[in-house]
């Protein structure tokens, strides 16, 4: 690098451009293996809750997860490792209703419905998140994006739909349903809220959290009694279960974190799809090490499901640089010519509205712009 006066010479731009983004890629891997692996892993800590210390109480552990993420927060905040931020309280009410109405309804999903329609029930939030992106933020698809989707959710009902059995009632419908339309949104909103906002993953979670903590401690105690025929309060602790407990606690820190870094990095189809790869990385985990069987029918549904995310990826790429070529693309001589009249024309009208305003004795500089 050559030298100039008063210090080294700025690299050039096309070397700056590729730097930056060398950088997002890494920011981007690192934020999706991180959101994987802790997923994963507390997968497994909460089922050694749930088998060996018959802890059956989800939607309590749910609000002891953002509880937990709460408090970390605010320690980082008061030791200046993250920025104190508030976003408007009708978003933040907004924002907390739709997730808690996820989780409730998920829970539910789970006691009125078979484990199949749950499952399939859980694949139909891609198609949703699709339809409500297409249709309220302007988002398209190309036709290989939606052929590398459909294939994902076809890998996944292979791998998780053993048995099916619709007998469900219009009950189980409904909540089934709801958790469908809340679990989208709330993927979508919290990239629209960052975005909106101009808040971090981090100080997003910051608002959101403790909401959520409050909200769901006060109804958790109720659901879980439907749902387990128990109070949690009744629930004896061990020394090993109490361990248990905090390792999963800590872990859905990590967990909440990186998932708001992903869900602001990337859009809610990409992490919905791409995110079916923790079903699988459990399946596998419960293979090699919990003694879990994988049949034929699931190994044929895991390569259908992988085949599926890698060609979504090189889809989704296709498609987001043909956009920014499509952006990018010179105007054509008649396009620019159109666009000059139309700004010359502009020019000429604000103009004569100057002059028109300063012989009515007003000054154009005081007038308050919106």
């Amino acid at each position: 690098m050559t030298a100039a006066k008063g210090g080294l010479s700025p690299r050039p731009p096309a070397e700056t451009h590729a730097q930056s983004q060398r950088d997002k890629f890494l920011m981007d891997v690192g934020a999706w293996a991180g959101n994987v692996s802790t997923s994963v892993l507390i997968v497994f800590v909460n089922k050694v809750l749930l088998k060996n210390y018959a802890y059956h109480y989800a939607t309590t552990l749910t609000a002891l997860h953002f509880l937990v993420c709460s408090v970390s927060i605010w320690f980082a905040q008061k030791g200046g490792m993250i920025k104190q931020t508030t976003m408007p309280f009708n978003d933040l009410v907004l924002f907390t209703f739709i997730a808690d109405i996820s989780i409730l309804t998920l829970n539910l999903s789970l006691m009125l419905n078979t484990v199949s329609f749950y499952q399939i029930a859980k694949l139909l939030i891609i198609p949703f998140v699709c339809f409500a992106e297409s249709s309220f933020l302007g988002r398209s698809f190309s036709r290989e994006v939606v052929s590398s989707i459909m294939l994902v959710i076809l890998g996944v009902a292979v791998v998780t739909v053993q048995d099916l059995q619709l007998d469900i009632s219009f009950g189980g419908m409904v909540i089934a349903a709801v958790s469908v339309v809340s679990s989208g949104l709330q993927q979508i909103f919290v990239r629209t809220m960052q975005q909106k906002h101009k808040l971090t993953a981090h100080e997003l979670l910051s608002n959101t959290a403790p909401a959520q903590a409050w909200s769901l401690l006060l109804v958790g105690p109720f659901l879980d009694k439907l749902v387990s025929s128990d109070w949690v309060f009744t629930y004896e602790w061990s020394t090993p279960a109490l361990v248990v407990m905090v390792a999963s606690c800590s872990l859905a820190v990590l967990v909440n974190v990186s998932q708001f870094m992903c869900l602001g990095r990337f859009s809610a189809v990409s992490f919905q799809v791409l995110g079916h790869s923790k079903t699988i990385l459990v399946l596998l985990g419960g293979w090699a090490f919990l003694g879990d069987t994988i049949t034929g029918k699931k190994f044929c549904g895991m390569l259908l499901a992988v085949s599926g995310m890698v060609w979504y990826g090189k889809a989704s790429a296709t498609q987001s640089r043909a956009a920014a070529s499509k952006q990018l693309k010179p105007q054509t001589p008649e396009a620019a010519e159109a666009t000059a009249a139309e700004k010359a024309a502009l020019l000429r009208e604000m103009n004569g509205a100057t002059r028109v305003m300063a012989g009515a004795g007003v000054d154009p500089a005081n007038i308050q712009r919106v």
